[in-house]
C-alpha cells in the first residue's frame, strides 16, 4: 500500500466519519441535512470544458463535453452519497478527466436525493436522461459509472430498462464503484457484518437505515431499487465492479455475480486490500491512479 493510501486511511479513522453513519434515525437526519448545506447543484464557470445546463423531469443534468459539438458515445455518470447526500464540485475535475480521457460527453445528473423524495422518483429522472441520451448517441453509445449509492444507479439503469414495457437498448459499458445496496438475505448481512470493522468509512447500520430514507413512506419500490443485485441485467455489453477489499459494501459482491451469471453478462471484479470506499474516484495516489486508468480503458472502448 502507498504512503498516501495509508494515510488517507488513518485520515478516515480519525475523522470519525464513520461514526456517523451509525447514528440513530433521527439524528443522522440531522447530520445529512448539515452536509447538504454546502452540497447541491452548481453551474461550472471554469473554461476547462463545454459545458451545458438540461432540465430533465424537472431536475438539472449538467453535460460536459470536451468539444462544443456532442460526441458520438457518451457517459451517464452518477454521483455517490447513500441516495440522501448531494454532490459537490469535487466531482467536476473526475468528469472532466473522464471526458477527456475516454472521449465521451459525460451526463451528470442532479437526481432527487431520497430526504425529499422516493427512490422512484430519482429512477423516473435518471431513467429520462438515459432515454434522451440514447436518442441523441443511438443504442449501444451510452455507458454508465458511478461511485457508492451512484454504482447502484448505474447498475439500476439496465435493471430498470428490463422492467419497461418497451426496453431501450441497454448500456455499451457499466462501470460500478462500491454500489451500493440494501442487504436483503442472512448471507449478504453476515458478509458485511464480518466487514464492518475493518471499513473505515462506512457502518453497516447505515446500509439497513437508509431504506427507510429511500422508500420516503412509499410500500411499492421494486426490489431492485433498493438491492440491485435482484434486478435484472440481461442485454447489458459487459460490467465492472471496484471495491475495497475492507469496506462493508464488497459483502454484496457475491449476489452481483450470481445477478450478472443469471443474465449471462461477462463481468470483471477489481478489489483491493485496505483501501478506503471509492476510492479510485480520487485519481491523485498510486493505487486510486491505476485503477481510474482501468475505468478509463474500459469507457473508451
Amino acid at each position: 500500500m502507498s504512503i498516501f493510501a495509508s494515510i488517507l486511511r488513518s485520515v478516515y479513522k480519525l475523522s470519525g466519519a464513520k461514526k456517523a453513519f451509525a447514528l440513530p434515525e433521527d439524528a443522522l437526519r440531522k447530520e445529512i441535512e448539515k452536509q447538504n448545506r454546502h452540497r447541491g447543484v452548481f453551474t461550472p464557470t471554469d473554461r476547462k470544458a463545454y459545458y451545458e445546463t438540461i432540465a430533465v423531469n424537472g431536475f438539472p443534468c449538467l453535460i460536459v463535453r470536451e468539444h462544443p459539438k456532442p460526441s458520438e458515445r457518451a457517459i451517464l455518470y452518477f454521483f455517490g452519497g447513500g441516495m440522501v447526500i448531494g454532490p459537490d464540485k469535487g466531482d467536476l475535475p473526475v468528469m472532466r478527466k473522464l471526458c477527456r480521457e475516454t472521449g465521451c460527453d459525460v451526463w451528470f445528473p442532479f437526481y432527487p436525493l431520497c430526504m425529499e423524495h422516493c427512490i422512484t422518483e430519482t429512477y423516473a429522472m435518471v431513467y429520462e436522461c438515459y432515454r434522451k441520451m440514447i436518442t441523441l448517441y443511438g443504442g449501444g453509445n451510452v455507458s454508465t459509472c458511478g461511485f457508492s449509492s451512484g454504482g447502484a444507479l448505474a447498475l439500476g439503469i439496465a435493471a430498470h430498462n428490463n422492467a419497461q414495457p418497451e426496453p431501450l437498448p441497454q448500456p455499451r459499458h457499466i462501470v460500478a464503484v462500491s454500489p451500493g445496496e440494501v442487504p436483503w438475505n442472512d448471507a449478504e448481512k453476515a458478509r458485511m457484518q464480518a466487514l464492518n470493522e475493518r471499513d473505515v468509512s462506512i457502518d453497516y447500520a447505515f446500509m439497513v437505515t437508509v431504506e427507510k430514507f429511500m422508500r420516503h413512506g412509499c410500500k411499492n419500490v421494486p426490489d431492485y431499487m433498493l438491492s440491485g443485485s435482484r434486478g435484472d441485467f440481461t442485454g447489458v455489453g459487459d460490467i465492472h465492479f471496484f471495491y475495497s477489499a475492507d469496506e462493508v459494501l464488497y459483502g454484496a459482491l457475491p449476489d452481483f455475480e450470481e445477478a450478472c451469471k443469471r443474465a449471462n453478462v461477462p463481468y470483471t471484479v477489481s478489489a483491493r486490500p485496505k483501501m478506503v470506499h471509492c476510492y479510485c474516484m480520487l485519481p491523485i495516489f498510486k493505487e486510486a491512479k491505476e485503477d481510474f486508468t482501468k475505468i478509463v480503458d474500459i469507457l473508451k472502448e
